[in-house]
C-alpha cells in the first residue's frame, strides 16, 4: 500500500509538471510564430522598400533619358525654326539621309498634315495612329511604344514643335529605337532572376527590358496570359488592387504574390514622357531577402536551441524537485532509525484504508518488545538499535506488502493488517514470536540468559469494532494482558477486556 501510495503521489506530480510543461511549450510555440511572423512580415517589408528603391532608380533614369531625348529634339526644331525653312520637303530630302543622336529616322509634318517620310513610315503612321500623337506636341509628345517596320524594333516617336516658310506651324518627328531606353533600365544591381518591363496601363501590353532570358529582351507580351492569371489565388485580390492603381495613375505602388513556390515583389512607377506607360520591377524575394532570411534560419535554430536547453535544465529542476520532496517526505512520514511509518503517517494511512467502501477483514496488532529497557541500560544503545531495526525488518518480512506498519513510540509498535483472516493474523504472530528469539545484537553474544522476545494485542475488524481508534485501544488491552501473564506471547481482544 504504501509504495502505490508513494507511486501515486509521484504520478499526479509528475501530470502537474507534464501539464505545467505543456503550458510553457505552448507559449514558447506562440512565442516563436509570432516572432518568426514579425519577422517575416519585415522581410516582406524590407522586399518593397528595396524593390520600390530599384523601380524609382530604373524609373528616374528612364525619365532623364526621355527627357534628353525630348531635349534634344525641341533644340532642333528651334535650329530649323530660326533657319525659316520655306518649304519642309526641300529640308527633308536634304536631311534623310543624316544619321546621329541615336534616332533611326527623321521627318516632317507640315500645317496642311502632309507626312514627309519613307513609304514604311506613313505606313507606320496609319498603323498606329502617329497623327494623333502628333497633335499633342505642346512642344513635344511621345508615342507609346510600336514595332518598326524598318528594323523590325520596338520604336517610339518624338514630335516637336517647329516653324516654317515665315510662320507656319509644323512638326518635326524623330523615331528612337526602344533599346535606347531598355539600355538604361539595365542596373548591376539586379541579379539574373529580375525582370524590368515597360507596361501599358490600359492595355496590359508589356515589353521587356531586362530578365534572365537575354533573348525575350525587347519582346512583347501580355501581362495577363504571361503571368497574372498564374498568381495564386489568394495573391489576386492583392494585384487587382496594385493594377488599379497604376490605372488611376497614382505614382507607385507595390504588391508581394506568389506563384507557386516563388514569392515575388513588384513595383511600378510612371514615366513622366511617356503616358499611360510605366517601368515595373519584378524581382524573386529570394534574391533580396536572403540575407535576412539566413538571420531568421539562425535565429530560429538558435530559438529552438534555448528552448530545448530549458527544457533540459528545467527537466532536471524538477527531478530535483522531486527527489528533494521525496527526501523530505520520508523524513516526515518515516521513522529515520527503523524505516518504518511514524505515528502520524500511519493514523492517515488507516483513516484512508477506512474511508473506502466494502473493506473486507483486517486485524489491528499492537506490539511491544519485552524488556527493550534492560536492553539499552546494560547492553548500550547500539544493541538496542540494531534490536529495533532487525525487529522492524522481521515486521516487515512477515507482514509484507499489505500491511501498514509503524515505529508508534520507542519499542512500541502498531501493524494494521489488510484483507486478511484471523486464522491468516494467528499463524503470523506464531512465526513472530518464534522468530523474534532469533534477533540477537553482538552485545548479547555472551549472555546466554537473554534472548529478544514481544508481546502482541490483536483486534479484528469488523467483529470487534469499526473505528480505528477502539480497535486500537482494543489491540492495547489485550497487549496488557500478555504483559500481565508474563510476556513473550499474543492474545486477541476478547470483548471483555476495557
Amino acid at each position: 500500500m504504501k509504495k502505490r501510495y508513494e507511486v501515486s503521489e509521484e504520478l499526479n506530480r509528475s501530470g502537474s509538471f507534464v501539464r505545467v510543461l505543456l503550458v510553457y511549450l505552448l507559449v514558447c510555440v506562440i512565442g516563436v510564430f509570432v516572432m518568426i511572423s514579425a519577422i517575416n512580415l519585415l522581410i516582406k517589408e524590407h522586399d518593397k522598400s528595396l524593390t520600390t528603391q530599384i523601380c524609382g532608380l530604373v524609373a528616374e533614369k528612364m525619365n532623364n533619358s526621355i527627357k534628353y531625348m525630348t531635349t534634344s529634339a525641341e533644340n532642333m526644331s528651334a535650329l530649323f525654326s530660326a533657319e525659316d525653312h520655306a518649304d519642309l520637303e526641300e529640308l527633308y530630302e536634304e536631311l534623310r539621309d543624316t544619321q546621329g543622336g541615336g534616332y533611326i529616322s527623321m521627318g516632317f509634318v507640315d500645317e496642311n498634315g502632309r507626312i514627309y517620310a519613307t513609304e514604311t513610315e506613313l505606313g507606320e503612321f496609319d498603323k498606329w495612329d502617329l497623327m494623333d500623337t502628333a497633335e499633342l506636341a505642346s512642344p513635344v509628345s511621345i508615342s507609346a511604344p510600336y514595332r518598326s517596320g524598318l528594323t523590325g524594333q520596338p520604336v517610339f516617336t518624338l514630335f516637336s514643335d517647329m516653324e516654317y516658310g515665315g510662320g507656319k506651324q509644323g512638326k518635326l518627328f524623330l523615331t528612337y529605337p526602344l533599346k535606347e531606353v531598355q539600355n538604361i533600365a539595365y542596373t548591376e544591381i539586379l541579379d539574373d532572376e529580375s525582370e524590368i518591363w515597360l507596361m501599358d496601363a490600359e492595355s496590359d501590353n508589356i515589353i521587356q527590358c531586362a530578365g534572365s532570358n537575354k533573348y525575350a529582351i525587347g519582346s512583347w507580351a501580355n501581362a495577363l496570359l504571361t503571368f497574372s492569371n498564374k498568381i495564386d489565388p489568394e495573391d489576386q485580390e492583392a494585384y487587382k488592387n496594385w493594377k488599379k492603381s497604376m490605372e488611376n495613375h497614382i505614382r507607385s505602388d507595390a504588391v508581394v504574390y506568389h506563384i507557386g513556390d516563388v514569392s515575388y515583389t513588384q513595383v511600378y512607377s510612371e514615366i513622366d514622357f511617356m503616358h499611360g506607360w510605366n517601368v515595373v520591377v519584378r524581382i524573386p524575394s529570394s534574391s533580396m531577402s536572403s540575407t535576412m532570411e539566413n538571420f531568421r534560419t539562425i535565429v530560429l535554430v538558435f530559438t529552438v536551441m534555448l528552448l530545448t536547453a530549458t527544457m533540459v535544465m528545467f527537466w532536471i529542476s524538477h527531478k530535483r524537485d522531486v527527489e528533494d520532496k521525496m527526501i523530505l517526505e520520508n523524513l516526515s512520514i518515516h521513522d529515520p532509525l527503523t524505516g518504518a511509518m511514524n505515528r502520524r503517517a500511519f493514523d492517515i494511512a488507516v483513516k484512508k484504508h477506512f474511508e473506502k467502501s466494502l473493506k473486507p477483514d483486517s486485524s489491528l496488532l499492537f506490539i511491544d518488545i519485552d524488556y527493550f529497557k534492560t536492553v539499552n541500560d546494560k547492553y548500550g544503545h547500539d544493541a538496542g538499535d540494531t534490536v529495533l531495526t532487525e525487529f522492524t525488518a522481521l515486521l516487515k518480512e512477515l507482514f509484507g506488502e499489505n500491511a501498514l506498519i509503524a515505529r508508534y513510540g520507542g519499542d512500541e509498535f502498531l501493524v494494521f493488517i489488510k484483507e486478511t483472516s484471523r486464522s491468516k493474523t494467528e499463524y503470523l504472530l506464531s512465526e513472530l514470536k518464534r522468530r523474534v528469539h532469533e534477533i540477537r545484537p553482538a552485545a548479547l553474544d555472551n549472555d546466554d540468559m537473554f534472548k529478544v522476545s514481544c508481546s502482541c494485542g490483536a483486534a479484528q475488524y469488523p467483529d470487534d469494532s469499526r473505528d480505528i481508534e477502539e480497535l486500537k485501544s482494543y489491540a492495547d488491552a489485550a497487549l496488557y494482558e500478555v504483559k500481565e501473564s508474563g510476556r513473550d506471547g499474543f492474545k486477541w481482544y476478547d470483548g471483555s477486556l476495557k
